[in-house]
């Protein structure tokens, strides 16, 4: 039987190439993804950032009349007494320390985000030690950051570092005191928007997201996650329909804009 060998650069040449294709292999999902078809969609917003922060902590819309306007999103509550988290079409109340209970449809709001959120394809994260890192790699999943963005993350998280908003009188802008809590070793999902800088006058800049555990037992604002394994969904948004609250104590408060600093001093 006769023995035939291959010359060294045969060889080397077809190993460069093996690893070529495991390359690509590897990138592939990534590629999918990026390249993927992400659905434009309508945000209906109630009232604004910039009131909420001016005092304007009364409204006159109820979450009965919020059902036809999305069934994912965030907001809060007449006296920002809680925030509020909305997921698959319920309404959740953020209470102190994060205890969960569902919404009395007949609560008003001074400010709240909603959007019709649909499956889209989604993005697996892993091993995500803090809130920067996760930040970073969720823009670099954006082929644009002139407009704003839906997103969901549900998964297991390590731990997560949360805040519940305390009651306030209306016109009341000094003397806030927001608790914070950290929960470890939780399955749940993250809900909320992006939004670019541009629209700080609107809505709050950047990330705000709230969480909810799979059983709805705790939720709150997000300040910090360590997620181990998770699922990322995004949407784009293409509108925003706004609607400004009647109620005499928006129409009295002397609403200003607020500057970036003064939203991370809110820790909004």
């Amino acid at each position: 039987m006769q023995i035939y060998y291959l010359p060294f650069s045969v060889i080397l040449y077809f190993s460069m190439i093996f690893k070529q294709i495991k390359f690509c292999i590897r990138l592939l999902p990534f590629l999918i993804f990026f390249n993927d078809n992400v659905f434009a969609m309508s945000l209906f917003q109630y009232g604004n950032a910039s009131a909420l922060i001016s005092g304007a902590t009364e409204g006159d819309m109820t979450y009965r009349e919020l059902k036809s306007k999305g069934n994912f999103g965030l907001g809060t509550f007449n006296g920002t007494s809680g925030e509020m988290v909305a997921l698959n079409g319920e309404f959740y109340h953020i209470g102190q320390n994060g205890k969960t209970t569902p919404v009395d449809l007949n609560w008003k709001t001074p400010y709240v985000e909603l959007i019709y959120f649909s499956k889209n394809k989604s993005y697996p994260l892993q091993h995500i030690a803090n809130y920067n890192i996760f930040k970073e790699l969720i823009l670099n999943s954006f082929d644009t950051k002139n407009i704003p963005y839906a997103l969901q993350i549900k998964g297991y998280f390590n731990s997560l570092e949360l805040r519940s908003r305390s009651p306030r009188a209306a016109h009341q802008t000094k003397n806030i005191i927001e608790k914070k809590y950290i929960i470890k070793n939780i399955s749940g999902t993250l809900v909320g928007f992006w939004f670019p800088e541009y629209l700080l006058n609107l809505t709050v800049p950047g990330f705000h997201l709230h969480f909810i555990s799979d059983d709805k037992m705790i939720s709150g604002h997000v300040l910090n996650v360590d997620i181990e394994k998770a699922e990322f969904i995004f949407l784009k948004i293409d509108t925003i329909e706004l609607q400004f609250p009647q109620s005499s104590v928006f129409m009295q408060t002397k609403i200003t804009a607020p500057t970036k600093s003064i939203y991370k001093k809110m820790q909004m």
